[in-house]
């Protein structure tokens, strides 16, 4: 049971799964929620908004933290890399300066949920379709910007903790999101080539799908916030499936046979390396990466630690987020 009469507050409370978390948290019945905002909203009986923005040097952040026991940080830049650093890095600093300063006025302790990512494993260091099992345990070896700056962000977090007695903290550590309104194009972008019959797998039909859908992303959260056994703890989320599985529920929703043809990986990689700078072509070597990744990110630990199981089946849950695009002809 959640103890629902906490003061809670949220950082990017109207992102695509900060939204969601004040939704989810309101629906269950906690009464006190406090979201962080770039932008004014209507506050509610259950729901205060605080407008800042965290990447301000200057933001304010009077009287967002006021008597809060549990802070949910999910503010994120994912599109302007420009901007990732000042607010995943030193906006999670100045954030928790002002924890710092609350528990010093109040000696009462802080619960911190950090939303991070599972991209602080960083990719496989030799081939993309390499099998890779990544767990809580493998170490953080994070490639890009926002994944760098996202796990600067958690060390930041859990130094904290270490020199804060009353400070707590829990990370969660999501693969791809999924759901209603999400700014991913990727699945989109899959339907699409399914659909036009233009999709082929890359080297073997085996890749593996890394997807968890928002409502898991969500309850887990709830969970890490307020059971006691997540204190101290680090989770990876995710629902992996078999790509083929993916691809046979959009065709079958679309209502043709699943493809088969197989392309080898080696002769395409060379292929697009070749055309790539005469012509402009969909397929990139990236893209390549993601459609031969053999990546598995298992929920072990947080089925032991916290009895949380996805509920949301991937190939399920894409076919019915896309069922209009799939039945249109």
């Amino acid at each position: 049971m959640y103890k629902k009469n906490i003061n809670i507050a949220i950082t990017g409370g109207s992102g695509f799964i900060g939204q969601r978390l004040v939704d989810g948290l309101e629906v269950a019945g906690f009464n006190y929620i406090r979201p962080l905002t770039r932008k004014k909203r209507i506050s509610t009986t259950s729901r205060r908004y605080y407008v800042g923005d965290l990447s301000d040097k200057n933001v304010s952040l009077a009287g967002f933290l006021d008597d809060v026991e549990v802070i949910y940080h999910c503010a994120g830049e994912i599109k302007n890399t420009s901007l990732m650093r000042a607010l995943h890095v030193d906006g999670t600093a100045s954030l928790l300066k002002a924890v710092s300063k609350q528990i010093k006025v109040t000696q009462r302790p802080i619960h911190w949920v950090q939303l991070s990512s599972v991209g602080a494993y960083g990719s496989p260091e030799g081939s993309a379709s390499e099998r890779r099992i990544v767990t809580e345990a493998t170490s953080c070896n994070p490639l890009g910007e926002y994944e760098v700056t996202k796990t600067m962000a958690d060390e930041l977090v859990i130094q904290f903790a270490e020199a804060e007695p009353l400070f707590s903290y829990t990370i969660l550590r999501p693969s791809n999101v999924i759901g209603a309104s999400m700014t991913n194009q990727s699945l989109r972008s899959l339907i699409n080539m399914i659909k036009k019959r233009l999709f082929f797998y890359i080297g073997s039909r085996s890749a593996v799908a890394t997807y968890i859908h928002v409502d898991d992303v969500v309850s887990a959260l709830m969970l890490c916030g307020t059971d006691l056994r997540a204190r101290g703890q680090v989770f990876n989320l995710s629902n992996d499936c078999a790509l083929s599985e993916i691809v046979s529920a959009i065709a079958k929703a679309s209502g043709f046979k699943a493809p088969n043809l197989c392309v080898p990986e080696n002769l395409l990689r060379f292929i697009v390396k070749l055309t790539s700078w005469l012509v402009r072509i969909p397929l990139t070597q990236d893209r390549i990466d993601a459609l031969v990744r053999h990546t598995h990110y298992p929920t072990t630990k947080i089925k032991e630690v916290l009895d949380f199981v996805p509920q949301h089946d991937i190939p399920s849950a894409v076919t019915f987020m896309f069922k209009d695009e799939l039945n249109a002809k």
